[in-house]
C-alpha cells in the first residue's frame, strides 16, 4: 500500500511519520511548517505574555519526553518542505499525483480543500487529535480541560473530508490517565498511543469494511485555535490544579459511557 503523508516538522509529527514508515510503504513526506502566530506573545500585557510562553515552554519539554528520539524525517524516504498554508498549492498537488498513493495520511496540517479530496475519494486519512464529533477543529484535546470534559480526550482516525472532523470513522480510542499527568503529559501519551494504533488502518483497507460509521452528537464543541486565549489558558491551569484529573478518575465510568466512541 503506498502511501503519502501530509504533516508537520515538530517531533511529534516526525514519530508519527516514523511510526507510518514502519507499517507501510511510504513514498513521499510532506511536511508544512508551522504557523508562528500561535506563540506570537507580542499582543499581551506581561502576564499573560509570560502565561503563554510557560505553557509552550511546558508543551515542549513534555513532547521532548516522550518523542525526544524521533529529530529528523527518515533520509531514505522523499521529503519535501513546504510553508505555512501552501498545502493546497498545484506543486503539492503534482507531487502527489506523481505518487499516485493508495492513501494519503494527514497529521498536523492547514485544512485539505476540495481537489485533493475529490481527486482520492476514500483515499484521504486524517489522524484527528480528539473525539470527534464531540470537539472539532484544533487544540481538542486542551479545551476538554477548559470544559471540565476529559472524557472527551483521546484521537479520531476518520477519512477526511470537506467539512472539518467529519468524515466517517474508522477507530477512536482514548489515553490511559493517571493522577499525577498534567495536560501536556496527557496529550502527548494519545500521540504515543496513535503512533502504536496505526496498523489498524491497514487492517481496515485490507479486511475492506467499507459500511459507513457514524456518531452523533447533540453537543459538538468547534475548537480554533483563535480562541485559545490567555484567559482560556488560565481558566486550563485552574481547573487542573483544582483536582480535574483526580475527579475523572474517580468517575471515570460513567462519564465515558456518556461519551461512547467506534473502536474496530
Amino acid at each position: 500500500m503506498k502511501l503519502v503523508v501530509l504533516t508537520s516538522i515538530s517531533l511529534r509529527h516526525k514519530y508519527i511519520v516514523s511510526k507510518l514508515v514502519d507499517t507501510f510503504d511510504v513514498q513521499l513526506i510532506i511536511s508544512e511548517k508551522k504557523s508562528v502566530a500561535i506563540e506570537d506573545t507580542t499582543k499581551y500585557n506581561l502576564a499573560d505574555a509570560t502565561l503563554v510562553r510557560e505553557h509552550f515552554d511546558k508543551r515542549s519539554k513534555s513532547e521532548m519526553k516522550f518523542f525526544g528520539d524521533y529529530k529528523e524525517f527518515s533520509s531514505e524516504i522523499c521529503h519535501l518542505s513546504i510553508p505555512h498554508k501552501e498545502i493546497n498549492n498545484e506543486f503539492v498537488f503534482d507531487c502527489i499525483n506523481s505518487i499516485n498513493p493508495d492513501l494519503i495520511v494527514l497529521f498536523g496540517t492547514s485544512i485539505i480543500k476540495g481537489h485533493i479530496l475529490k481527486k482520492y475519494h476514500r483515499k484521504v486519512i486524517n489522524l484527528h487529535l480528539g473525539l470527534s464529533p464531540y470537539y472539532k477543529g484544533s487544540a481538542t484535546n486542551l479545551f476538554p480541560f477548559y470544559y471540565k470534559q476529559i472524557e472527551c480526550i483521546g484521537a479520531t482516525i476518520h477519512f477526511a473530508t470537506e467539512e472539518v472532523d467529519a468524515g466517517e470513522i474508522i477507530h477512536q480510542f482514548r489515553p490511559k490517565i493517571n493522577i499525577n499527568d498534567d495536560l501536556h503529559d496527557i496529550g502527548n501519551k494519545v500521540i504515543f498511543k496513535l503512533g502504536n494504533e496505526l496498523s489498524i488502518i491497514t487492517n481496515y483497507f485490507l479486511n475492506k469494511k467499507n459500511e459507513i460509521v457514524t456518531l452523533i452528537s447533540d453537543e459538538v464543541v468547534i475548537c480554533k485555535i483563535k480562541d485559545l486565549t490567555p484567559k482560556v489558558l488560565r481558566t486550563i491551569y485552574s481547573n487542573i490544579n483544582s483536582g480535574l484529573v483526580a475527579d475523572f478518575l474517580k468517575n471515570k465510568e460513567s462519564l465515558i459511557n456518556e461519551k461512547p466512541i467506534i473502536k474496530i
